[in-house]
């Protein structure tokens, strides 16, 4: 008897998401397209009460590349969340002309992207990006702690506003200033892991493109619990709600558990960035002593 080559859970989500990216590519004509990450998540459960279950699931990492410098990223995304039921896909949309002056600007997301990420579909089967560079580290760590500092000043400040509002039970405030600080904290998280330079301001896609370097933001909001989906969604909310809803009320149970959640993930960026600055220096004084020793040897 032949086999089903589509039977499994891994080939049939390599279908779905070939399925998706012909719609994708119909529908927007990009240039490229580049998967920079997956993350997979592969859960089986055996019983003997019950049949076997499998659960494999996908988180896809793209860059489009058009041939228009408009802004399309959030059409692009919104088509992927309505069109993509079988995992999640991330996509960062950006014009061939912006991306290659952002190449020539020695950009670490970028030319990391086009030097290790995989092609997975290119107009007419060619690749005519005219990308030959090589990404240069030895600013990067610099760079790096130039975008943090910023940001943590203003999450910091956003963060003592907040406990002022819960001090005074104006939980609304409160909240608004919660969504500041997550807001900054990612946007530093991305600057400093990817050298990436964000203009997302939705929660949930800041979230989930921290998922392509660590599961700790995520895990500091959801668990995987219903309680903390509700709470983000307060969180998430809080940002137009709180000025153009008249009923929006977060009530001081929600603002409190927020702040204490706020106030981890904000140590933990805090943290975590200074790790991955530190690596940047380290990667950028070993990238000097090597050409150093390269410029001798050539005399």
């Amino acid at each position: 008897m032949k086999k089903n080559i589509h039977s499994t859970p891994i080939e049939l989500q390599k279908v779905h998401f070939r399925t998706f990216i012909q719609s994708l590519t119909q529908k927007f004509e990009p240039l490229q397209l580049f998967s920079f990450s997956c993350s997979i998540v592969n859960n089986e459960t055996t019983s003997c009460f019950n049949k076997t279950q499998s659960e494999y699931c996908c988180h896809y990492y793209l860059l489009m590349v058009t041939e228009s410098s408009n802004r399309i990223g959030h059409e692009v995304q919104s088509f992927a969340n309505e069109n993509y039921e079988y995992g999640t896909i991330t996509i960062l949309s950006h014009g061939k002309k912006s991306l290659l002056e952002a190449v020539q600007a020695n950009n670490r997301f970028f030319i990391t992207v086009l030097e290790k990420g995989q092609l997975i579909y290119s107009m007419g089967g060619m690749i005519d990006l005219d990308f030959n560079v090589s990404y240069i580290p030895t600013q990067a760590g610099v760079r790096a702690r130039e975008n943090l500092e910023p940001r943590i000043q203003l999450a910091d400040g956003f963060l003592k506003g907040a406990t002022e509002c819960l001090k005074a039970q104006n939980y609304n405030v409160c909240a608004f200033m919660l969504h500041q600080v997550v807001e900054q904290c990612f946007n530093a998280f991305i600057l400093v892991f990817l050298g990436y330079r964000s203009n997302i301001y939705n929660l949930h896609r800041m979230l989930r493109l921290c998922g392509c370097f660590s599961k700790e933001p995520k895990a500091c909001f959801l668990s995987g619990t219903s309680e903390d989906e509700r709470l983000f969604k307060v969180l998430v909310r809080s940002y137009s709600s709180t000025r153009y809803e008249d009923g929006f009320l977060v009530n001081r149970n929600d603002a409190a558990q927020l702040f204490e959640k706020v106030s981890v993930f904000f140590y933990l960026t805090k943290r975590m960035c200074e790790g991955e600055i530190i690596k940047l220096e380290k990667d950028a004084l070993l990238f000097k002593e090597a050409r150093r020793k390269m410029e001798v040897v050539n005399g």
